[in-house]
């Protein structure tokens, strides 16, 4: 089954990384027109995800696919979308699909004596698992950022399980 795509608007920085970090493709636009989004959403197949009120009241009327953020807190926000998209287990990150968090790019991993960006001399020392973006070219390596970002796919996890029972 094909995983859904997602367009962010400006509201949901905080999201978005969070979705690419997942392995969601996810496209997400700081200052873009509402058109803009609503156009490049219908075009592309992709779920747009909102804060904006006035926004997702324009998608609903025209019976295009989109999401209304109505809670402060991330964690909620990140089960609702994925209960939306009937998805029921996020796999721990890295994984096959996890994405860039600046520009949705690929992650490939990159043997440490390919690393051509500078990297903290400790982190060379004790990391050996290295990723790079496919686009950006930015290095991503397993450190205690991934320890949480597991533990808030733990949690996310649970809260989906929960649904289910």
């Amino acid at each position: 089954m094909k995983q859904p795509e997602f367009i962010v608007d400006g509201m949901g920085g905080n999201i978005a990384k969070k979705l690419r970090i997942m392995g969601f493709d996810t496209e997400f636009w700081l200052d873009a027109s509402d058109d803009f989004l609503i156009n490049k959403s219908t075009h592309e197949h992709r779920l747009l995800i909102t804060r904006d009120k006035g926004l997702f009241s324009r998608i609903s009327k025209s019976s295009k696919n989109g999401l209304l953020l109505s809670d402060d807190d991330e964690t909620k926000n990140l089960v609702f979308i994925l209960e939306s998209c009937n998805i029921k287990h996020i796999n721990h990150v890295p994984n096959l699909d996890t994405r860039c968090t600046v520009c949705n790019g690929i992650l490939r991993k990159l043997n440490k004596t390919m690393l051509s960006n500078p990297i903290p001399e400790r982190v060379y020392k004790n990391i050996t698992k290295f990723y790079q973006c496919s686009k950006c070219l930015k290095v991503y390596w397993e450190g205690t950022h991934i320890e949480n970002v597991n533990k808030l796919i733990d949690n996310i996890n649970r809260l989906l399980r929960s649904k289910v029972d």
